[in-house]
């Protein structure tokens, strides 16, 4: 591997790991935003944030306006009420019921941060286990938001003086680490896509940009596209391709036939979602621009996953969908390969720069 090109893989993954350690849960994306605005002022950007949070960077260049955009909210819970005992109930960050998944138990016993108005304190989420259960407590047939809370090991008293109340923000407290071939860790979905618009401005001068170029960090997608349909009300843009984490099925019990995505086989062009089919023209464009850079994609169609594409689409801005392949989305263990995360950059930049045809 060429020096320069070693340099730029190691800054992204300096980028990647500092971004995705960042507490930004929906609705309080404030630290995640400023450090993205410090990024691109200095590469250079005009940068504006709007009066619900969203940032957006203009770069410049010729021609067509194109936005890349990923959100920089990660999922959260919510306390909803504070125990006698000091114990903390939950409920769900996205929308909420009686019953959650037995799909969900993995929370248990996650290191969480409560995002307490005098600071964050450390907790974990707990249930009765082990040699108590057994006692005391018949198999679950169904998990519900009253199986588990969070323990931070202080008195009711002592939370409320920290300021924590219904409506304090929980979020998961994980280290972005290198495992095998791999990196693990939280808020990949969508921190590594922030990591990769901003190394696609850094890599790609202003000359040589054949769209005149927006980057957009947007907030409170993970609730329902807010932060798109606010952007997508307030400004035009001729094409939008929105960067996310993606899924795989190279795991047990999942398989090719649901989803046949792998991690190291290159980035995925999604062409539809739960909420929307993406452009069709646009999609062809990536796929030969893909094809005349000689990066490796993957092809995905995506169920149960939705983006801030709909919201984009919904405001007639064609919009494409690109994606870093990712195990156990929406979990503090999200895997990434490296590989696939530097083949989108390829991707990326090879498309801004205008390099729309297969190569002879």
């Amino acid at each position: 591997m060429p020096e320069e090109v070693r340099s730029e893989h190691a800054r992204l993954l300096e980028l990647i790991n500092d971004l995705t350690e960042l507490v930004g849960p929906s609705g309080e994306e404030g630290p995640v935003l400023d450090v993205v605005a410090a990024l691109w002022t200095e590469a250079g950007l005009e940068v504006e944030r709007s009066q619900i949070g969203n940032l957006v960077g203009r770069a410049g260049g010729r021609g067509p306006r194109l936005l890349l955009a990923a959100h920089a909210d990660e999922l959260c819970y919510f306390v909803r009420a504070i125990d006698p005992a000091g114990y903390l109930w939950l409920a769900n960050g996205q929308a909420w019921a009686r019953t959650t998944s037995l799909r969900n138990a993995f929370t248990i016993g996650a290191p969480v941060h409560v995002l307490a108005r005098r600071g964050p304190l450390p907790g974990y989420i707990a249930t009765v286990t082990g040699h108590m259960a057994s006692l005391v407590l018949r198999e679950p047939a169904e998990l519900t938001w009253n199986d588990f809370w969070v323990d931070t090991g202080l008195t009711r008293d002592e939370l409320l003086a920290h300021g924590v109340t219904a409506g304090t923000r929980v979020v998961w407290q994980a280290r972005t680490r290198r495992v095998g071939r791999h990196l693990v860790g939280k808020a990949f979905d969508d921190r590594v896509a922030l990591a990769v618009i901003t190394e696609v401005v850094r890599r790609v001068p202003e000359a040589e940009r054949r769209w005149e170029l927006a980057l957009a960090a947007t907030v409170q997608e993970e609730i329902g596209v807010i932060g798109a349909s606010a952007l997508a009300a307030r400004e035009r843009f001729a094409a939008a391709i929105v960067v996310e984490t993606g899924l795989t099925g190279d795991v047990p019990q999942a398989g090719d036939t649901s989803m046949p995505i792998q991690l190291g086989a290159g980035p995925a062009l999604v062409h539809k979602d739960s909420l929307v089919h993406y452009d069709h023209a646009l999609t062809c464009r990536l796929e030969q621009a893909a094809a005349h850079c000689g990066v490796a994609i993957q092809h995905a169609v995506f169920g149960s996953f939705g983006s801030d594409g709909a919201a984009f689409m919904k405001a007639d801005i064609p919009t494409a969908m690109v994606a870093f392949p990712t195990r156990y989305t929406h979990t503090p263990f999200e895997t990434v390969d490296e590989q696939d995360i530097a083949g989108l950059v390829d991707w990326l930049c090879a498309f801004v720069r205008g390099r729309s045809e297969p190569s002879a």
